[in-house]
């Protein structure tokens, strides 16, 4: 299995859709946004950034030859206080590429793109605090937690508790 990573590009739109209402769909509880509106929506956020190629606001995949198989977001803090700042999302990979380090790889990647943003000194993430194997792959990547915040999100009468974690560039050796 050769797997490689590269930000999307906007030939890649119509993938990133299909892979990003596939998490949604399959994995509801896994994320915040949820897929019926998300299907619903003309374009989702992402797929300007993708077809506009912000360097604050960019989605990288994972790619099995020319089948995306994963993706991992990153964008920037727009307060004027928090550019200093950004936010990993959307980390999903197809359920038969996970388990085999694919995830890891990719959020590396993400992590080393963010990195190299002038002015980004620190990473931060939410992760539903169920959600084990997405868990393990923050805390190897060195993510730490700095909070927690019980019944973050509902779905109907189901609560669910997001961890957040950080990562400094200083902490990672980049």
């Amino acid at each position: 299995m050769n797997i490689s990573f590269h930000k999307l590009l906007p030939h890649h739109t119509k993938q990133y859709r299909e892979i990003r209402l596939e998490s949604l769909r399959d994995f509801p509880d896994n994320f915040g946004s949820d897929h019926a509106q998300e299907s619903a929506a003309e374009k989702l956020a992402f797929e300007k950034h993708i077809e506009q190629q912000t360097q604050d606001n960019f989605i990288v995949g994972a790619f099995d030859g020319e089948a995306l198989i994963g993706i991992c977001g990153f964008a920037r803090d727009n307060n004027k206080k928090g550019r200093h700042r950004g936010i990993i999302i959307q980390m999903y990979v197809k359920p038969a590429y996970a388990g085999k380090g694919t995830g890891l790889k990719l959020l590396q990647a993400t992590i080393d793109e963010g990195f190299e943003i002038p002015g980004i000194e620190q990473l931060v993430l939410g992760v539903i605090t169920n959600n084990s194997s997405a868990n393990k792959i923050y805390e190897r990547a060195g993510f730490r937690e700095f909070g927690l915040h019980k019944n973050y999100f509902k779905d109907g009468s189901k609560y669910f508790d997001q961890r957040f974690m950080m990562l400094d560039r200083a902490e990672s050796g980049r």
